[in-house]
């Protein structure tokens, strides 16, 4: 090649030439700086070519041609920047760039290997990374052999390192990690073995590339798997998606600040060794238990990615936001506990979690409604949240399918069937009024049966029925109380009739108050039912406070049978006096309703007391506190005679007689 004098620049790529010879004595032999002689048909050896190379060309293109032999040692261009000789059939070693070409910037020696058994071969000189200014080095498709040199850490300008398709082995040196401009990292079908270094997660931006590298050891780091120029993000070996999500759960849950981590966020340790993971066989995490160890931040939606999950407990943490959406693909969930943390929110969705044993949610600020789960729950523990009055929402949270309903003074109450319930009453309003239409009806079979007994008994004794009329009038004056207004049933008086039917409306309105405040409904912050089961941060297991005992039922009724057995006693007799066959019909009549009277009031009075201490009777004693209070409505005839005998006990008298 004889060039013009003085020329600077050559470019005969594209053509068909099949060779190239340099003239030493050309006068263009030192102005000559860039040759670009790529894509042609050179089959020459590369010493030939390099006979007589001009020494001070700065850019020098070979590549895509068929050149063989080995370049030569030491390389002739002193002052050379850029160097390609891409794609032909070079052999040998590679030369000593470091002590030849000091200024080399970019060197493409890459794709060799066209020949069976061809490419460069041997090692990569320690010293070629003491050139300082390369910015590409591509030595990708050869035969090269032995570790990456460490010294690689001293490129510090480099900005492409491809050495893909080599037989390179030992470790990935970590120096590489300090490349802050890498741009592309190319290491992918060599030999490579041990890990991954931790150090190459921190080449933000870089498109890494380390496939086939079959003795890699995994997991790799994190940091590395969540690079996105990774090509192996998605391998699920050496990036368990799983540990990405966890990952990402430890960050927005601040894992940082948390009691223990143990293991957390180490770049090569398995998520299943991590402190609170529990895997399966597959290395599928099937439980993370993380109660009371300090979380906050948020619930990251990635929680999501953890299908194989069974056990998830966030008990007693200090996790803020909404519960994520995303918890709903976890269909192998059977146990939930995200009580006592912050979580807020009306939109929560358990809907498809259909293997559910055991959910704790109490202790949130959740609102609105929880929907059903349609689960068979067997115990009062197994679905628990903030349903109960009273509480920071108005409207509280309604739960329609909680087993527990805890308040805000975190009382809970156990929403399992009631005995009237399991009967089928749906309140104690409905089985009070089968009770007393049962009192009424049992009154009115009681009196028949009198009457058809006096009937059968004294058919021929008509007069001496009659004559014992007075008699029984002084019986049922006794029977009913000569201190209670019930006297004046006996009477005639529309005054006296009055007064009781009064005082009768009146007791069975007080006790009607207590059956009101017995019945339970969470949602009803005016009934007295009492929320004595406690769900504590320490326990999945909720348990009762109650601390009434069968000693303290037994005294109940001890109590009620002495208090009680009297009237329902003197009531019955006066249901009998009813049946006996009378000329004056109205009297019988008077004894019936008496009777009725006295019967119904009192049991009603058992009833109430019964049903009110079930419902909110915690202790041997406060039974009987209760019963006290309730007994007192059976005493207001008394009182209320007592009342009128002090205004004027003639006109009591009076209406007792009439």
């Amino acid at each position: 090649m004889q060039f013009p004098p003085s020329t600077t620049y050559a470019n005969f790529s594209h053509n068909n030439f099949v060779g190239v010879s340099f003239k030493r004595f050309n006068p263009a032999y030192e102005t000559l700086k860039v040759v670009d002689l790529g894509n042609n048909k050179f089959s020459q050896d590369a010493a030939e070519v390099f006979l007589n190379i001009p020494p001070n060309l700065d850019d020098l293109i070979l590549s895509n041609n068929a050149i063989v032999g080995n370049l030569p040692n030491p390389f002739p261009c002193k002052n050379i920047r850029r160097f390609a000789i891409a794609n032909n059939f070079l052999s040998g070693s590679l030369p000593d760039f470091a002590g030849s070409t000091p200024r080399l910037q970019e060197l493409d020696l890459s794709n060799q290997k066209q020949l069976e058994g061809g490419g460069l071969t041997g090692t990569i000189p320690i010293d070629m990374f003491k050139l300082s200014d390369l910015t590409t080095l591509d030595l990708a498709r050869n035969s090269l052999t032995g570790p990456i040199p460490s010294s690689i850490g001293n490129l510090v300008k480099l900005e492409v390192l491809n050495l893909s398709s080599n037989a390179l082995d030992q470790m990935i040196p970590s120096e590489l990690g300090s490349h802050g401009v890498l741009e592309i990292l190319d290491l992918s079908y060599n030999k490579l073995d041990g890990r991954f270094p931790s150090d190459i997660g921190d080449l933000l931006g870089t498109w890494v590339y380390l496939q086939n590298n079959s003795d890699i050891y995994s997991p790799a780091p994190l940091t590395l798997c969540f690079m996105s120029g990774f090509d192996l993000i998605n391998d699920k070996i050496l990036c368990p998606n799983e540990r990405n999500a966890l990952k990402d759960f430890f960050e927005s849950a601040k894992g940082g600040e948390w009691t223990r981590s143990d293991l957390w966020m180490d770049p090569y340790t398995s998520h299943c060794e991590w402190y609170g993971i529990e895997c399966n066989e597959a290395n599928n995490s099937v439980k993370l238990e993380l109660q009371s160890n300090g979380l906050s931040g948020v619930l990251t939606p990635r929680i999501g990615d953890l299908r194989s999950l069974e056990i998830l407990n966030l008990n007693n943490n200090n996790i803020k936001g909404k519960i994520p959406a995303e918890i709903v693909l976890l269909a192998n969930l059977t146990l939930l506990r995200l009580s006592y943390n912050e979580f807020i929110g009306n939109e929560t969705r358990f809907g498809s979690l259909q293997s559910l044993k055991l959910i704790h949610l109490h202790g949130n600020r959740l609102s609105g409604t929880i929907p059903t789960l349609n689960l068979e729950f067997i115990h009062p523990s197994s679905y628990v949240s903030d349903c109960g009055n009273p509480s920071d929402f108005n409207p509280s949270l309604r739960c329609d399918d909680c087993t527990m309903c805890c308040n805000a003074q975190s009382d809970c109450y156990a929403l399992d069937e009631t005995l009237i319930q399991e009967v089928g009453f749906g309140t104690y309003g409905q089985l009070t009024l089968v009770f007393i239409g049962s009192i009424i009806i049992a009154s009115f079979m009681l009196a028949f049966a009198s009457f058809a007994y006096e009937k059968y008994k004294f058919r021929k004794a008509h007069s001496r029925q009659q004559s014992l009329t007075g008699q029984d009038n002084t019986y049922a004056l006794d029977t009913l109380g000569i201190d209670s207004v019930y006297q004046f049933f006996v009477g005639k008086s529309i005054c006296g009739w009055t007064i009781v039917a009064i005082t009768i409306c009146t007791q069975f309105w007080l006790l009607t108050v207590f059956v009101e405040s017995s019945e339970r409904d969470v949602s009803d912050d005016k009934v007295d039912m009492v929320y004595f089961w406690k769900c504590t941060r320490d326990r999945d297991v909720c348990f009762s406070t109650n601390d009434l005992t069968w000693k303290g039922w037994l005294a109940f009724f001890i109590m009620m049978f002495t208090h009680l057995s009297k009237d329902v006693i003197n009531g019955v007799k006066m249901i009998l006096l009813s049946g006996k066959e009378r000329e004056d019909r109205l009297e019988n009549l008077r004894f019936f309703i008496g009777g009725l009277s006295v019967t119904s009031i009192t049991l009603f009075t058992l009833f109430v007391s019964t049903i009110y201490n079930d419902a909110i009777a915690t202790s041997n004693t406060e039974i009987l506190v209760n019963s006290v209070v309730i007994i007192l409505v059976i005493h207001i005839d008394e009182l209320m005679y007592k009342i009128l005998m002090s205004l004027s006990p003639s006109w009591v008298a009076s209406m007792s007689l009439q």
